[in-house]
Order: structure tokens, then C-alpha cells, then sequence
């Protein structure tokens, strides 16, 4: 990485990290994507959350083919001991959907969006459909981050079945939402059973 590109990284990076730790305390491991200026860093939940949040930091700092830059950030929010099992999985996967996002769709990913079944390997046994959601559930400073003159947005990825997938597709995002409701789960659990 050229040293201006790595000066801006290096201020990005600050940026985004104090917000995360304010929000979630310090990190316990951070990855590096090859071939990609992205990191991935996992923060585990306080005990009365029982959960971990899996979140990229440069994502944004990528460019698509046609030069314009992403401006999306990736949270996963899954249930703790599913990442102390299964953490090499849980990052190839987000490392596979960063890399499918920049060089593949092309574009900023925004709420509501979906990726197919098949197009990304999640680990086994998940639902292996993708929604893009806002990040419920977390601190409204966490949703954008403004660094200079780039707006950049935390996207949740939430892994879905197909069946949902399709009730998104056909009906929007509302439905499926009232579903969830319905079955009273949690899209954290990715070991649930479809909504429908």
C-alpha cells in the first residue's frame, strides 16, 4: 500500500476502532484479509450478552472497478460459542462476502439487500442466503460513520434460509420482519429453524 493510501487507512482505522471499543470494550483478535486492505476484528460480548460481533474496518477504503469508492462497513453479531467453534469459518466467510462486494456486485450494499443462496460459502449448517440489514440492536452512533468527506455505513449481515429469502424478494422486508416476530427467534441464532 502506497503511503498516502496507508495514512489515510491508518486514520480510517482509528476512527471506526474508538467508536467500536467505546461501544463494545476492547477486541480480543484481529485478522487481515489478503489482497485486500480490510481487518477483521472480533469483540467479544460482555456474560449478559451472550453473543460476539465479528466487524470489518476498510472495507471502506476499497474501490470498485468503476473507481468509486465503497462506503460500507460489515458487522456479523452471532451467538458467542459459535465463533470460539467456528471463527476461521465466520472470517472466511465475511472475507469472501468483502471480496464479492467489491469485485463481484460492484457496489455499496444498503438495507434490505440480498445475496442468493450459493453465491457466498458460509460455514456448515448455517442458512446460506444473505440479508443486509441495519445494525439493530446496537448504538445508534455505530449505524454511520462520517470520516472527511465519506459517509460510511455498518451493514448487519444477517445469514437467512431461502425460503425467507424469497419472502423478502416477493413481499419486502416488513414481512419477513413480522415473521421473525411471529416465530419469536432470534436472526442472531443462525442454528434457528426458517421463519417460514
Amino acid at each position: 500500500m502506497a503511503l498516502d493510501k496507508q495514512f489515510g487507512f491508518d486514520i480510517k482505522r482509528s476512527i471506526i476502532l474508538a467508536e467500536y471499543i467505546k461501544c463494545w470494550g476492547m477486541p480480543e483478535s484481529r485478522q487481515f484479509m489478503p489482497d485486500m486492505p480490510v481487518e477483521l476484528y472480533v469483540f467479544p460480548g460482555e456474560d449478559m450478552d451472550q453473543v460476539t460481533r465479528v466487524i470489518t474496518i476498510g472495507l471502506s477504503s476499497c474501490k470498485f472497478s468503476d473507481d468509486k469508492r465503497c462506503n460500507n462497513e460489515l458487522l456479523m453479531v452471532l451467538p458467542y460459542d459459535v465463533v470460539d467453534d467456528q471463527l476461521e469459518a465466520v472470517s472466511q466467510c465475511i472475507f469472501k462476502l468483502s471480496n464479492y462486494i467489491i469485485k463481484t456486485l460492484g457496489c455499496n450494499v444498503k438495507s434490505a439487500d440480498l445475496i442468493p443462496e450459493g453465491l457466498i460459502s458460509v460455514p456448515e449448517d448455517w442458512p446460506n442466503a444473505i440479508l443486509f440489514d441495519d445494525p439493530r440492536g446496537e448504538p445508534n452512533e455505530l449505524n454511520h460513520f462520517y470520516i472527511g468527506m465519506q459517509h460510511v455505513t455498518l451493514s448487519w449481515v444477517v445469514p437467512i434460509f431461502s425460503s425467507e429469502y424469497e419472502l423478502i424478494k416477493s413481499s419486502g422486508i416488513e414481512s419477513f420482519d413480522a415473521a421473525v416476530t411471529d416465530a419469536d427467534t432470534s436472526l442472531v441464532e443462525i442454528r434457528r429453524d426458517a421463519c417460514i
